[in-house]
C-alpha cells in the first residue's frame, strides 16, 4: 500500500487562525490518547487582519491543537480511519461575528516510525536523526513499517500526517477543497 503526507493548504485566499484554546497538557502531536480533560466546545478565532471573504480550510494542522471540518472527518471514517480523538470546536470570524460549528479539534492516535532513511534525504545529513523532530528534505515512507495503518503521525517528524492511498483516493473523490498529498520523495519538513 502506498502512503502520502496529507496537508491542507485550503483555497486561496485561506483564512488563518489567530487564536486557539490554551490547554495545559497534551501534547496533541505524540500519537497518544490525551490524558487531560478537554472542555467543549473548544474556541478558536480567525485572524481579524484578513478579509471576511477569505476561505476556511478543511484542516488546520500547524497549530498546537489541530482542527478539522466535520466533512473531512466523515470521509476519513468512511475510508477506514478509526484512530482519531475528536472534540467539538467553534471557529469565530471576529470580522463578521459568525461562528462556525462544523469543526472538531483532533488528536491522531498512532505514531509510526515508518521513514525509509535509505530512500529519504535529510536536511542535515551530518546530524543523527531523532524521534519526533527530524528535518527531511524529501521523505519516503517504508510501506512495510506503515502497513495496515490508514492514518498516522510519522514518529520521525510528528508534524507529518501520513495516509494510505485508500484514504487519499476517498478524500480526492469527495472533492474537499485544498487537500494536498505528497508522495514518495515529495514532502519536506
Amino acid at each position: 500500500m502506498k502512503y502520502f503526507v496529507m496537508e491542507c493548504e485550503g483555497e486561496y485566499p485561506a483564512h488563518p487562525i489567530a487564536e486557539e484554546p490554551d490547554l495545559l497538557g497534551g501534547p496533541w502531536y505524540d500519537g497518544q490518547r490525551l490524558q487531560i480533560s478537554v472542555p467543549t466546545p473548544l474556541q478558536y478565532e480567525l485572524d481579524p487582519d484578513f478579509d471576511e471573504d477569505c476561505n476556511l480550510k478543511a484542516m488546520y494542522d500547524a497549530e498546537a491543537i489541530p482542527l478539522m471540518q466535520n466533512d473531512l472527518i466523515s470521509v476519513l471514517a468512511s475510508a477506514g480511519v478509526n484512530n482519531l480523538e475528536i472534540f467539538p470546536a467553534h471557529l469565530l470570524n471576529p470580522n463578521t461575528g459568525k461562528v462556525y460549528k462544523n469543526y472538531h479539534a483532533f488528536n491522531v492516535i498512532g505514531l509510526v516510525a515508518a521513514a525509509d532513511y535509505d530512500a529519504s534525504k535529510l536536511m542535515h545529513p551530518d546530524e543523527e536523526p531523532d524521534l519526533l523532530d527530524t528535518d527531511f528534505e524529501s521523505l519516503v515512507i517504508d510501506e512495510e513499517k506503515a502497513s495496515g495503518f490508514h492514518l498516522f503521525r510519522l514518529a520521525e517528524s510528528c508534524s507529518a500526517i501520513c495516509v494510505s492511498e485508500q484514504v487519499k483516493d476517498a478524500i480526492e473523490k469527495s472533492g474537499i477543497p485544498g487537500m494536498v498529498f505528497y508522495g514518495p520523495g515529495e514532502w519536506s519538513g
